[in-house]
Formats: C-alpha cells, structure tokens, sequence
C-alpha cells in the first residue's frame, strides 16, 4: 500500500477499476484453472496452492449457522463467491442460500459459471433484500470478506443493513492501520498477478471500530488474520453484533 490521497477519485487516475475487462478475465481465468485442479484455490483472480483458512473464523461462523434450517448469508464484494467455494468442506453440510453483491460484470460471470444453485448474484443490496423478503429467509450474517477497503460508500451500506435489520456482521481478513490515521492509497498487487493497481481506503482500526458503533453494530471478537505486513498495518478479522435501542 503506498501513498495518501484525499479520496478515490484523486487515485483514480493511477489505478485499475475492479470492473475493468482485464481483471474480469483474470478472475475468470483463475476459476477455470482452480476449478479443474482440486490442490488449488482461487481468490479475486489470483491461483494459491494454500487456503489459508481461519479455523477460528470458521468455528465462528458455524455458530451462527443452524442445521435445521435455511440459513442466508450475504456476502459483499464476494466476487465469484470465493469464500464458500473455498471452505465448502466446513460449510457444505448447512443449507446454505449465498448471496454475492458486486459490480455487474461479475454478477454475469458468476452466474454463467458457478453451478450451484444455492449461490445468488446481486448488483445491489435493494435487489438482494428484494430477494431476500419474496423467499422469507432470514440473513444469518453479512460478510465482508477483505472488501470494505474497495468500497466507496462503505457508510451508507453499513447504514442501509442497519435499516434491514442485519444482527450480525463479520469483517474478514481486512487490512488496517494500527495507529495512523484513515488515509487513501494505492495497493500494488506484484507483478506475477497481473500487477495491476488498486485504490483503497485504509481504515484505521479503531475508527473502523467506531463506524460500526455508529449504527449500533458493536465489537463482539476481533480475531488475527493472515496478510503480508505492510507499514502500521496488520490484517484483522472482525465480529460485530447489532444492539437494538
């Protein structure tokens, strides 16, 4: 992660979009070659040999999971639904109802190419919720897995499930600054994938903390995750819950 600008559009000029035609081939490419080998996995375009998974992430998850019923999951900026796939051995035992909001671009692939039929695609949050209340499901979590720092408007999206009544949120394997200041950047991907550049917001830790109080979504357990180290930075993993006044 380098530089400090004052918002996204400032960066824009330096950066890929997620959006852009070059990143939705890689990440197509990335899943056809995952998903004809069964030793490898892969993440927003990216091939790993390793999962990487948070056993104490997953243990959390499966509490708020029930056996006996449907349980519905919303997971923004999910991408080709990258999560579940990758810990399917955990969590394929539940009924599952996977609901991925991204950009448009991977809504079309994703539905072209995941063959499950318990995994959705939505543009926006008002569609997903659209969705959520003709089936009668009740959303057990909304997951955002290392995604927030891509957001623009993460505010009025934590705002909006507020207004939905989501009780739970997790936060997963999201980069912070320990003790600087929220600031603008750009993340640098190396050059073996694709090398390409990204904007980010890096959310000071507790002001991160903090945004979530705002909504009444309070710290329930912060948990470490794996990342590379990057200056005053360190990957967290985040369980908030919702207190109703």
């Amino acid at each position: 992660f380098k530089g400090n600008f004052k918002n996204f559009d400032e960066i824009n000029y330096y950066t890929t979009n997620y959006d852009s035609n070059k990143i939705i081939k890689k990440v197509h490419n990335a899943f056809e070659i995952s998903n004809r080998n069964t030793n490898l996995i892969d993440r927003d375009g990216e091939i790993l040999k390793t999962k990487n998974q948070n056993f104490e992430m997953l243990t959390e998850i499966i509490n708020f999971l029930d056996k006996s019923k449907k349980n519905c999951v919303i997971d923004y900026g999910g991408s080709l639904a990258n999560f579940i796939r990758n810990n399917i051995n955990y969590l394929g035992k539940y009924n599952l109802v996977w609901i991925v909001i991204d950009n448009k671009k991977i809504c079309l692939l994703g539905k072209k190419i995941i063959k499950n039929n318990n995994i959705y695609f939505f543009e926006d949050l008002d569609n997903a919720n659209k969705f959520i209340l003709a089936k009668d499901l009740k959303v057990k979590f909304c997951l955002f897995g290392s995604s927030i720092q891509y957001i623009r408007n993460f505010e009025k999206i934590l705002k909006k499930l507020s207004f939905l009544k989501v009780q739970n949120i997790i936060v997963e394997r999201q980069p912070v600054l320990k003790s600087k200041d929220t600031k603008y950047a750009i993340q640098k991907v190396p050059f073996w994938v694709g090398g390409y550049s990204y904007a980010v917001k890096l959310y000071n830790s507790q002001k991160l903390v903090n945004l979530f109080m705002k909504y009444n979504f309070f710290l329930n357990k912060k948990i470490n995750s794996f990342g590379n180290q990057f200056k005053d930075g360190e990957y967290k993993s985040y369980i908030f819950k919702k207190k109703w006044s």
